[in-house]
């Protein structure tokens, strides 16, 4: 029983955490999946919002390359409808000769007017490059003069295009990165994951982290790149190692298998351990006198033929026993008197035995005693007197009941008295018969 329980449960916790292990893989690549695609998602919309602004917009630099004439008017109404077709743009700053003189909307940008790019490094480096590149240059993120943070495309203009030869001066499309973000889907992440972005001024897995945790891209999951008008960035997500106390909900979620497998394998062992009890008080209640819990007819006929088959050189003796006037004690006093006495001969004859001897209650008033290697007279006269002794030596007392108890025996040995059980038992029986009607012949004499 107790190898059977072992080796279920070993069984039982290998299939269990191989199920989990399955299942935790399949789950973690589906969130990979579920991951990969909402940072793919993030890329296409950070691209698109920026890509279609920043031409969008460039139609104003368009303008001025060929009409370099043009008013502040002029300039402001192209301004007024780029903004309000395009969303994440801040203002529209332009700057001849790279000074700037024009931004739309003015309100809140006014610091911003007569900046010369020349005093400013950070963004002069990026109006040097369009010149050169003669092409649109992505900018930043970068702290703006007049406030806030924003990624700039400077647009180069020239007034002899498309040669490209006279340079006129720069248009600078700012951009809201925070808006950009929020719309593209940037802080919709789940939280158990971080974002992280690098590449400032375009110069992608290169560049500089100006967005997240840099550790991000020391532990990097999944990895994507943003594709601009010029250059790139690399967006990079890593799961968070955080010890946060994880909900209840999101812990059976994550160990559904360990807990419907483990219910449904204690349940199973449960059910096995309560039938095989229950087998086992069957079979024991089988093999077992209800009333004075001695070995039963049953059980005693399977102790005999275990004994018979090992042969005559194991012999044994069986004694059968019958408890005189027990009919009488019944008529006289009751039932239950009767049962009384039947539970308390049992008991002194249990006293009586070896640990490898056997009484059972064959019915009624008759008992059966199985005496292994017993097979002398001497042997046989020596436990018929102890049992006498034992059993009929004191008077019972119950409820105010006063008996004697006395024995009828009768003895026969295997395989002298036969080697069938049923001529040992008829043997045995024919001489308890002969030792009951000797004490009555006795009893009568006396």
């Amino acid at each position: 029983m107790v190898a059977f329980v072992l080796v279920y449960i070993i069984l039982a916790y290998s299939t269990v955490e191989y199920l989990q292990q399955s299942y935790l893989r399949d789950a973690e690549t589906e969130r990979s999946r579920g991951l990969s695609q909402q940072l793919a998602l993030i890329r296409a919309n950070i691209e698109a919002e920026v890509n279609a602004e920043v031409f969008l917009a460039d139609s104003l630099a368009t303008l001025i390359s060929f009409s370099p004439e043009s008013t502040f008017e002029q300039w402001e109404q192209v301004a007024m409808q780029l903004t309000r077709k395009a969303e994440h743009i801040r203002n529209i700053g332009v700057a001849p000769n790279d000074v700037i003189a024009f931004v739309y909307p003015l309100q809140g940008n006014e610091r911003a007017v007569g900046l010369d790019f020349r005093d400013y490094p950070n963004q002069w480096q990026t109006v040097q490059q369009a010149r050169q590149a003669q092409h649109i240059i992505i900018s930043g993120p970068l702290e703006l003069v007049q406030g806030g943070t924003a990624i700039i495309a400077r647009v180069p203009i020239f007034s002899d295009a498309p040669h490209n030869s006279q340079y006129w001066g720069t248009c600078s499309i700012v951009l809201d990165i925070d808006a950009l973000f929020r719309d593209a889907g940037v802080y919709d992440l789940p939280d158990n994951v971080s974002l992280a972005i690098r590449g400032r001024d375009g110069t992608g897995a290169d560049g500089e982290v100006f967005f997240g945790d840099p550790g991000v891209f020391e532990d990097l999951l999944l990895s994507e790149t943003v594709h601009l008008v010029s250059g790139s960035w690399q967006m990079g997500l890593s799961l968070k190692a955080s010890s946060a106390a994880v909900p209840a909900s999101n812990w059976v979620k994550d160990n559904l298998p360990r807990v419907a497998g483990y219910t449904v394998a204690l349940s199973l062992l449960l059910s096995f351990i309560l039938v095989l009890n229950a087998y086992r008080l069957a079979h024991q209640i089988s093999m077992q006198d209800v009333l004075t819990k001695l070995p039963n007819r049953r059980h005693a006929m399977l102790i005999l033929e275990q004994l018979s088959q090992k042969g005559t050189a194991s012999g044994f003796s069986i004694i059968n026993i019958d408890l005189n006037r027990f009919k009488q004690v019944n008529d006289t006093y009751g039932h239950a008197v009767g049962d009384a006495l039947l539970v308390e001969v049992a008991r002194r004859m249990r006293h009586t035995l070896r640990g490898s001897d056997t009484v059972a209650r064959l019915g009624g008033d008759e008992f059966l005693l199985i005496l292994p290697r017993v097979c002398s007279r001497e042997q046989q006269d020596r436990v018929k007197a102890k049992l006498l002794g034992e059993v009929c030596g004191q008077p019972f007392d119950y409820q105010g009941v006063h008996l004697d108890i006395s024995l009828s025996l009768g003895v026969a040995c295997f395989p002298e008295h036969g080697n069938a059980i049923s001529e040992l038992l008829h043997h045995a029986d024919q001489a308890m018969y002969q030792d009951k009607q000797q004490r009555k012949l006795s009893a009568v004499q006396a």
